[in-house]
This record gives structure tokens, C-alpha cells and sequence, in this order.
């Protein structure tokens, strides 16, 4: 893919903005300090590569630049503005910018096409994705999901995820790649590389972690993470942004319904557990024999509370390939089960009281639904709350979910005085 034209003005005028500003970083990853005192910067045509050893901080820098990180010192800044530092203050980055990690960061269910028109919607653009495709061997495969891909082909469209905000926009952006050449054949590599190359002519800015030797080659500055060196690339056309720009939309509350009418996610993970509940309960005991009216309530809103301790299924799908980390970095509300949970609820509760209560009663059933809308928005914000800590799989967050029991309980008393 060759761009054709020369940047314009508006370009131009904007040519002095920093795209990315690490200032005085300092973070620990367990009981190590990856990084300290470190600085750098990122203007409109700057391609800068790391390059040091295994281990040294490549990646870390990547992810903080991405504001996925804790920091213990420091800031960091894109297009001159506060996106995390270590004071807490976590905004969303003002322009949309490109993120490749190196786990992917995409969900396996998801097809080729809707999650690249994912990201294309995320910059509030669109754009005909089968040159792209087609310049990366993809084409035949834009309607498979991921999952289907072999791990070469899952790569490139990881690749391209991390570079459309740029190819989409006439204005500077930010792209972040994550040692992006990894498992990519040589004919994707030297596509990569002319795109890098072409993207650089218009003025966009690169951060790339990698020791791909071509990868090396299209660099301005070389950085080992203690020293940088300057590095004369070759001349490339500049490229044509390729973006038509559309309304902004629920882009994330869309992807959430869309992950669950694609995987069933829900069905099986909360409607399954609801499922087992009221099972079991019916399997040892019979309603009819039962006049405490508290007890009655307790079992009818058993299986919304035990769908809702499940937790969030869309959140659960995120976590495949730290794609819940790819979501982090671009968005401030991750996708969710918003419309899933309360008729969930309202399914499960008007179950019960035909079950235990012997007649459907509305009043309870909405009780219902809001107790597995609660329940489960809890269980998401701890697990979330979680995520943004250094070792998050070390940190048993979830041993706290038994004081969900408390207003559970309060609800099913006053649930009974109806």
C-alpha cells in the first residue's frame, strides 16, 4: 500500500506538538525497579525503537506509555496532555492513538473485520478494509473469527489493530507497537516496515519495542533505555489517510452486546449457575410445605444473587490475550453485560416466584433484576479494581465477595414485607 500525497498544512501546523511525554518514570515489578528516572519524548515524524536486552523494560515502558501501569514516580503525557501519573490521576488520552501489545489483546471469538471496524469506530472513523487485508495476506480470512487464525495470521491483525488510527487520520497520532514483527513472515515485515515508513512522512509518531534488524533500520532514534542514538532511515512517499469520519457511538457497550450474542458467554456462565440453583433447590425442597414468607423470598432471589456472584461474562472474554488490557488503554469504561444482567434477572426472579411463591409477582421480579444487576456490578468493580494493580492474579480480591451476603439479606427481608 503506497500513500500519495504530501502532508498538508493542517499537518503541518500541528508538526511541533509532542505526541508522547515520559517524565521521570519510575516503576517497580515485584520487588525489582524496571525503571527509574527514566525520560523521553515523541514528536510527529519521530520513530523511535527500543532495543536493549530481554528483561530490561521495553515492554514496560510500551504499557506505561499506554497507561497500563502503576507508576511510583512520574507522568505520563500524549499530545501534551495528562493521561496517568502516579498521584492516581488515570484521563482519557484526547486523540485516539495505536496499540499492538505483545499477547495480541484481542478476543478470540471476535472476527477479523468487526474487531479492526472496532477500532476504526474507537477514532470515530471508517474505512474499506480490503486493501489493508489484502496488502497483509488477509483478505480470504475477514469474516473468520481469530480464534480460527493460525498465530502468524492472529499477529498481523494485531498489527494492523495498532496501526489504523494512524493510517485513519491526516492528524498526528501516537502508535505503540510491542515487538510487532514477532511471528510475522518476511513479506509482513517489509509491508510493516513501508507503512512505518510512509506514516512517519505524515507526521505520525512511533514507539516500538523490538530487535527485528529491519525494524531497527526504519528507526530515527535508537534507545536501549540508557542511551539514544540518532538513525537516518530511508525516504518514504507520505501516506493518504484512508478514514471517512462517522458520529461517535456506544462504541464499547456495543462491543459488550456483541461479544455475548457471538460467544452465548452469558447464558453460559450467569444463566447456567441461576440454572443449578433453582435446580438444586427444587430437587430438595418443596415450596409447599415452607410459611415462612422471608424463606420463600430468600429462595426466589437465590439464583439471580448466585448468576450475579458469577460476574461479568464480557468481562471474562476481555481476559483472553489481555484483551481487557487493549480496552483499558483506549477506552475509560470497559465493554459490559449492561442489558444482559437485568433481564437476566427478570428471567430468573419470575421463575422463582412461580416456583416458590406459587403466581408471578412483578414487584419482586424487578427486586430481582436489580439484585443481579448489583450483585454483578460489585463483582465487575473488584475484579476491575484488581486489574490495575502490579500482580493482579496474586491479589484474592474475590475472597471479599461474601459481604455481598449482607445486602442480599436486607433485600430479601424487605422483599418479604411486600
Amino acid at each position: 500500500m503506497n500513500g500519495r500525497f504530501d502532508v498538508g498544512s493542517q499537518s503541518r501546523t500541528s508538526m511541533a506538538e509532542t505526541l508522547l511525554r515520559l517524565e521521570d518514570l519510575e516503576v517497580s515489578r515485584g520487588m525489582n525497579k524496571v525503571l527509574s528516572a527514566f525520560n523521553l519524548e515523541i514528536k510527529p515524524g519521530d520513530v523511535v525503537v527500543l532495543h536493549s536486552e530481554n528483561g530490561a523494560g521495553k515492554s514496560t515502558v510500551i504499557e506505561c506509555s499506554a497507561r497500563l501501569l502503576p507508576l511510583e514516580r512520574g507522568s505520563v503525557s500524549h499530545h501534551e496532555a495528562l493521561v496517568v501519573d502516579n498521584e492516581g490521576r488515570r484521563n482519557r488520552p484526547v486523540h485516539p492513538f495505536g496499540l499492538t501489545l505483545q499477547s495480541n489483546g484481542m478476543v478470540g471469538d471476535e472476527t477479523v473485520e468487526n474487531h479492526l471496524n472496532t477500532v476504526c469506530a474507537l477514532s470515530q472513523m471508517t474505512t474499506d478494509l480490503a486493501p489493508i487485508l489484502e496488502s497483509y495476506g488477509l483478505a480470504h480470512r475477514r469474516h473468520d473469527r481469530i480464534a480460527q487464525l493460525s498465530g502468524g495470521q492472529a499477529r498481523k491483525v494485531a498489527v494492523i489493530a495498532g496501526l489504523l488510527p494512524a493510517m485513519l487520520s491526516d492528524k498526528p497520532r501516537l502508535v505503540l507497537l510491542d515487538e510487532p514483527a514477532t511471528g510475522l513472515d518476511q513479506s509482513a515485515v517489509r509491508t510493516l516496515v513501508s507503512t512505518i515508513g510512509q506514516l512517519r512522512q505524515s507526521g505520525h509518531g512511533f514507539l516500538i519495542a523490538s530487535h527485528h534488524p529491519e525494524m531497527l533500520a526504519c528507526a530515527t532514534r535508537l534507545h536501549d533505555l540508557k542511551e539514544e542514538v540518532e538513525n537516518k532511515p530511508s525516504d518514504n512517499e507520505a501516506w493518504t489517510a484512508i478514514g471517512q469520519p462517522v458520529p461517535k457511538s456506544f462504541v464499547a457497550s456495543k462491543t459488550g452486546q456483541r461479544y455475548l450474542r457471538s460467544t452465548r458467554a452469558g447464558i453460559a456462565r450467569n444463566g447456567l449457575t441461576a440454572l443449578l440453583v433453582l435446580g438444586t433447590i427444587m430437587a430438595f425442597i418443596d415450596p409447599s410445605t415452607i410459611s415462612d414468607r422471608t424463606l420463600l423470598m430468600g429462595l426466589t432471589l437465590s439464583a439471580p444473587f448466585a448468576a450475579g456472584l458469577a460476574g461479568d461474562p464480557v468481562l471474562y472474554l476481555l481476559k483472553e490475550q489481555r484483551a481487557v488490557d487493549w480496552w483499558r488503554a483506549n477506552v475509560q469504561r470497559l465493554p459490559s453485560a449492561d442489558l444482559f444482567a437485568p433481564l437476566t434477572g427478570i428471567a430468573f426472579t419470575a421463575m422463582g416466584t412461580v416456583v416458590f411463591l406459587g403466581e408471578f409477582d412483578w414487584k419482586v421480579t424487578l427486586i430481582g433484576a436489580f439484585v443481579l444487576w448489583f450483585t454483578m456490578a460489585s463483582v465487575r468493580f473488584i475484579e476491575i479494581n484488581t486489574l490495575r494493580l502490579a500482580r493482579p492474579n496474586a491479589v484474592f480480591l474475590r475472597l471479599l465477595l461474601p459481604i455481598l451476603i449482607l445486602p442480599w439479606a436486607l433485600v430479601t427481608e424487605y422483599t418479604a414485607t411486600l
